[in-house]
């Protein structure tokens, strides 16, 4: 097999959620650092068709969309299967849900803190314009974020009781979703303190965080 090449950010965690499959395969990839505005390497890797990250090049083939990414994956490298078949279609909800609900008041509650650490105020009017919000703004819906972020993590606790995974006792692609919001949420120590209030996802946590 030939290179792996990932074009990532390093803290973007939808490049961690294809990170946690790549290393559950036992798979060796080359991290290539993409610039929030400088998009050449992405052109030029998809020929005009993507701009964000991540992208998989493997075996001159090109892969976006990090739900892509791991059913290609899955596909090429059978071994350690992510989305067994009896539960495809249910991974594909849990993917969903996690990218586009779950992901949301952890985005909102991690970004502000983030952006403004960083200094830099063309990566901030960048991703404030990206998100259609300033960081102002996201603070003052602060309060109902934890409230919705709670909830949800009271949802996983429940799943996850007497399982060693989402699903059971392997790792598959559901964990790789679920887990790669709370990667982005450690970010902010302060605000991944709330996860230790539930042990169930704490050690599910740490358990797909320390995947080798």
């Amino acid at each position: 097999m030939g290179e792996i090449n990932l074009y990532q950010y390093p803290i973007s965690p939808f490049s961690e959620k294809v990170r946690r499959v790549l290393t559950y395969k036992h798979l060796k990839w080359h991290p290539i650092d993409c610039h929030y505005e400088d998009k050449t390497n992405l052109l030029a890797v998809t020929k005009g068709a993507w701009t964000r990250v991540p992208v998989l090049e493997w075996d001159g083939e090109v892969v976006y969309n990090s739900a892509d990414i791991i059913r290609w994956i899955d596909r090429k490298v059978p071994a350690n299967r992510v989305i067994p078949d009896e539960a495809r279609g249910l991974i594909e909800i849990i993917d969903q849900w996690a990218d586009n609900t779950l992901f949301m008041p952890v985005l909102f509650l991690t970004i502000p803190d983030l952006l403004e650490a960083a200094g830099d105020a063309k990566l901030k009017a960048n991703r404030e314009k990206l998100i259609g919000m300033t960081t102002a703004q996201m603070r003052e819906r602060h309060p109902p974020m934890k409230e919705q972020l709670t909830s949800y993590l009271r949802m996983i606790e429940d799943q996850l009781a007497g399982k060693e995974f989402f699903l059971g006792k392997s790792f598959t692609m559901a964990d790789a979703s679920l887990y790669h919001p709370l990667f982005f949420l450690a970010l902010n120590p302060s605000n991944f303190s709330m996860v230790k209030d539930f042990g169930n996802v704490s050690k599910w946590y740490e358990r797909v965080r320390d995947i080798a």
